[in-house]
C-alpha cells in the first residue's frame, strides 16, 4: 500500500529539481562591437552559432542559439556617443516597440528599467513571430561604459517559457565591458554609405531569404536619413540604387503571403511613409537571386556623382524560417 505514494513523492521531487536545473554556463563567451569588448553568460544549454548575420542582420556582433527549444539570441550593439540615452530613453523606445510590432497600446508591452552595476538597463516583452513560429521576445537594453547592447532574445512559446524567461534574463544581466579600443573597428570595414546634400542611405543588413514559389531572395535592408530640405520616402534607395548580378538588373522580390519573419513586413510597408527633415526611417528592399555569384550596388550617378559601386557576397544559407 506504501509503494505508490512513494512513486508519486518520487516523481514530484524529479519534476521540482529537474524545473529549477536551469543554470548560466560557467564559460563566458566574447564579442566585439563597435571597437568594444565584452562578455557574457549564456545560459547553459545554449551554444554560439556563426551565421547570425544571415539569419537577422549584418548589423548582429553575436548569436547564440538554445540546443533544447526553439530559442535564439542576437545581439546589436552601438557606442554611446552615436546615441540619446537620456532620461526619456526607455519610454521613447517604448513607444517606437509599438509602432514597429504593432500594438494598439504601449502599456501593452511589458516594460522594466532596471541597474546593472551602475548603468541603465531596460527589458521589453513583445508577442511576435521568429522563423514563422509564435514568440516571446525579451528585448534588452544594457548600457556599459562606452557602450549600449541590444540583445534579442527570442524565445520559444511553449510549456518551458516562463522557467527559459528567468535564465535569460540572468543572462541578459551577465554582459560585461572589458575593454574599450575607441575605434568603431565594425564601421571602417562594414559599413556601406550612399550621400548628397539631401540624403543619407546607410546599407545595415543583409539577408537570404526564401521568397515567393520557392524563389532565392536578398533582403536589403537600410535606413534613410533626410538631410535636404524637403520630405523624402524610404523608395529612394530604389530609384537610386541598382543591384545587379552577372551585368543584369535583378527584380523585386516577394515573400509568401503567410510569412511574418521578423519584422521585414513591417519595414516594406515604412517604404512609402514621408521622412521629415531631419528624420531617419529603416526600410528594405527585396531582389530574385538567379544564382549564388556576387552581386553588386550601383548607385546613380546623377545622385551620387562620386560612389563607387559596391560588391555584396552571397552566402548559401537562406533563412530556415522559410523553408
Amino acid at each position: 500500500m506504501t509503494k505508490k505514494p512513494i512513486k508519486v513523492l518520487l516523481l514530484f521531487l524529479l519534476l521540482v529539481f529537474s524545473g529549477c536545473s536551469a543554470k548560466l554556463a560557467d564559460k563566458k563567451e566574447s564579442f566585439e562591437g563597435k571597437g568594444i569588448d565584452y562578455t557574457i553568460q549564456l545560459p547553459s544549454t545554449w551554444e554560439t552559432v556563426t551565421d547570425f548575420k544571415v539569419k537577422y542582420s549584418n548589423e548582429a556582433v553575436f548569436g547564440a542559439q538554445d540546443t533544447k527549444s526553439n530559442s535564439t539570441l542576437v545581439v546589436m550593439s552601438e557606442r554611446k556617443e552615436a546615441i540619446t540615452l537620456d532620461e526619456g530613453f526607455g519610454k521613447r523606445m517604448r513607444k517606437e516597440l509599438k509602432e514597429q510590432y504593432n500594438y494598439e497600446k504601449e502599456s501593452e508591452i511589458f516594460m522594466k528599467e532596471f541597474k546593472v552595476g551602475k548603468y541603465k538597463g531596460y527589458k521589453y516583452t513583445l508577442d511576435t513571430m521568429f522563423e514563422k513560429r509564435s514568440t516571446w521576445l525579451h528585448l534588452y537594453y544594457i548600457e556599459t561604459a562606452h557602450g549600449l547592447l541590444q540583445l534579442n532574445y527570442y524565445s520559444a512559446n511553449d510549456g518551458g517559457h516562463e522557467k527559459r524567461a528567468e535564465i535569460i534574463d540572468e543572462s541578459a544581466r551577465s554582459v560585461k565591458e572589458v575593454s574599450d579600443s575607441g575605434n568603431d573597428t565594425s564601421a571602417e570595414t562594414d559599413e556601406v554609405v550612399f550621400e548628397n546634400e539631401t540624403l543619407s542611405i546607410h546599407l545595415t543588413g543583409v539577408m537570404n531569404l526564401n521568397g515567393e514559389d520557392n524563389k532565392k531572395l536578398l533582403a536589403l535592408r537600410y535606413t534613410v536619413k533626410n538631410i535636404g530640405e524637403q520630405e523624402i520616402t524610404a523608395k529612394v534607395w530604389d530609384e537610386a540604387i541598382q543591384v545587379t548580378q552577372n551585368g543584369q538588373t535583378l527584380t523585386e522580390g516577394k515573400l509568401p503571403k503567410e510569412n511574418t519573419i521578423l519584422d521585414i513586413p513591417k519595414l516594406i510597408e515604412q517604404k512609402s511613409e514621408a521622412i521629415t527633415i531631419g528624420a531617419s526611417a529603416e526600410s528594405v528592399s527585396l531582389y530574385e537571386l538567379e544564382d549564388t555569384s556576387e552581386v553588386t550596388l550601383v548607385p546613380s550617378k546623377e545622385r551620387f556623382p562620386e560612389a563607387d559601386e559596391i560588391p555584396i557576397i552571397i552566402t548559401t544559407a537562406a533563412e530556415e524560417g522559410d523553408k
